[in-house]
């Protein structure tokens, strides 16, 4: 923590965040983090505690996280977009032993051992991070960081002076890698009023907003919501989207919508933390991992990374996808090109088996995209008695054509551009897209 304390004490006066109406200074935020060291400094005792961070407002809940650094003890942040129910879950899968609310620090009955991984922590002498996975291709897995090794890869951070909309709260490895990068270089968070596309427009045009990371699906829903139009974004200089795979279609449109700014990849997992990569060029979704604190190969078509910031385990899920000499299997299926250039084609948990034959989701989405008045697809499995599983697809449409006519038009397009077991046999209409708390297509 000393050379984060070094690097905040040289910002002092700069701007640290908006948020909520009000303005933090970098002394502002230093100041909350050591008055939640001095709240939870008594209760500390000799054995290892799990502090579960229930805040609203995220600058709150970043100061908290750092303050648990101090104190070397563990973070869970909970997310205020989920039910308590859930809430209560990860605490429960964790063994959280505290609570800390805007309402102060309340012990927490623990139910759960996890004394081999958190002895593990202790025994380094380091503060843990416990995030839990967004649970999309199974129930939630919890998994324990060193939190002291995930803020290393950032002590070499150069002072910018950037305005980066935080969107992704601090239960997510992507919004800690937003918020780290930003605050770390002494710059500016801004905290839209509320996680929607107008909301977003609205902050960029406020607060002169330079950087926005975002996932595709929420830019596709800017996108729809006409952001562009209604508000002035002229000052945005790179949008950086991960999370999922971008499709090749949007990714056109979006250059198209906002000109002036660069497109950049980015990647990363809730194993090993972010990873440095460079976009192959702005409107290309091939890319090339530049990290020199990174090791990667592909095993199979499926994209390996071994890196220094690798949790050390599951709490609650089989390790099978963590090597023994320190590789995490990513589970995500990519496709090589030359110098190096990866493209992700999907997950291998999301892989559709149709009678023995595979077919990425992504693939097929993009042929979808291609067809006139297609402004979203979302493709996934639908169980078929004879087959075992049949493809098919979601589809946010810009005309009034009915349902059976857009079935025809997808076949006539998909036919001649993959094989016919690929082609989407059910097709639902919505009219707007669906997310998930964590940005993700729903």
């Amino acid at each position: 923590m000393s050379w984060i304390d070094r690097q905040f004490a040289k910002f002092g006066a700069k701007v640290a965040g908006y948020e909520g109406g009000r303005t933090w200074t970098y002394a502002d935020f230093v100041a909350e983090v050591d008055r939640i060291e001095a709240l939870m400094s008594p209760a500390m005792g000799q054995s290892p505690a799990v502090i579960a961070i229930q805040m609203d407002r995220t600058m709150h809940a970043l100061a908290a996280i750092l303050a648990i650094v101090r104190v070397q003890q563990i973070a869970l942040p909970l997310s205020p977009g989920i039910p308590m129910a859930e809430q209560v879950e990860q605490q429960r899968i964790a063994g959280a032993t505290f609570l800390l609310s805007a309402e102060g620090l309340r012990p927490q009955p623990s139910t759960v051992s996890t004394s081999k991984l958190i002895n593990q922590l202790s025994a380094r002498g380091h503060a843990g991070l416990i995030l839990f996975s967004s649970g999309t291709s199974g129930a939630p897995k919890g998994m324990l960081h060193d939190l002291n090794a995930l803020l290393d890869r950032y002590c070499e951070v150069r002072p910018r002076a950037d305005r980066t909309v935080q969107l992704l709260l601090a239960d997510h490895i992507g919004g800690l890698d937003s918020a780290f990068r930003t605050l770390f270089s002494g710059s500016t968070l801004v905290v839209p009023e509320a996680r929607s596309a107008l909301a977003v427009g609205a902050a960029v045009e406020r607060y002169d907003v330079n950087i926005l990371p975002a996932s595709p699906t929420f830019l596709n829903l800017m996108r729809l919501a006409g952001v562009a139009d209604k508000f002035d974004c002229s000052s945005l200089e790179v949008i950086a989207y991960g999370a999922e795979p971008m499709p090749v279609r949007l990714l056109e449109r979006l250059v198209e919508i906002f000109p002036n700014a660069a497109f950049q990849q980015k990647f990363g997992t809730s194993e090993t933390g972010a990873i440095r990569i460079k976009s192959q060029r702005t409107d290309s979704v091939y890319f090339r991992i530049e990290d020199s604190g990174v090791e990667w190969r592909v095993q199979d078509a499926e994209l390996w990374l071994k890196t220094s910031s690798r949790i050390l385990g599951y709490l609650n899920a089989d390790e099978s996808s963590l090597e023994r000499d320190g590789w995490y299997r990513t589970g995500d299926l990519v496709e090589e090109a030359d110098g190096g250039y990866l493209r992700i084609i999907g997950r291998r948990s999301q892989l559709i088996n149709v009678g023995g034959q595979k077919v990425y989701p992504a693939e097929v989405e993009r042929v979808i995209a291609e067809i006139e008045g297609v402004e979203a697809c979302s493709v996934y499995a639908k169980s078929a008695a004879v087959t075992g599983h049949m493809v098919a697809c979601v589809i946010v449409p810009s005309s009034n054509q009915d349902l059976r006519t857009w079935k025809r038009l997808i076949r006539q397009h998909c036919r001649g551009r993959m094989a016919d077991w690929k082609i989407p046999v059910a097709v639902e209409l919505r009219a707007e897209l669906s997310m998930t708390d964590r940005l993700k297509r729903g």
